[in-house]
């Protein structure tokens, strides 16, 4: 078992448990556990709205694809990945991530 740390999107942070692999993605199992509507475009990484940013933590984990190209949109945000990009692994314990949905700064 692992942990992560998650501040959703009205600020509550919550650590959550999770086995490598249990989900899809970070996004599906942000959603699952905290109820946040994100992830418009269902984990495409074309829409931005399930962006997150790395708080705390060493993981250090590769921009995908046109992850990069929808995180350019927003230079004002560092550390920051599409948690649908994101898959549950060992690398992920212990670090803390804030839930940024792109649509707030539309």
């Amino acid at each position: 078992m692992y942990n992560i740390h998650i501040e959703d999107s009205s600020g509550v942070l919550s650590t959550l448990t999770f086995e490598p692999n249990e989900t899809q993605n970070l996004m599906v199992f942000i959603v699952d556990a905290l109820a946040e509507d994100i992830g418009d475009c269902r984990g495409r990484a074309w829409c931005g709205t399930c962006m997150v940013q790395q708080l705390k933590g060493a993981c250090k984990i590769n921009k995908i694809g046109d992850e990069q190209t929808i995180l350019n949109k927003y230079p004002e945000y560092f550390n920051t990945r599409l948690a649908c990009q994101i898959f549950l692994n060992a690398d992920l314990h212990e670090t803390t991530w804030k839930v940024l949905d792109s649509r707030q700064f539309m």
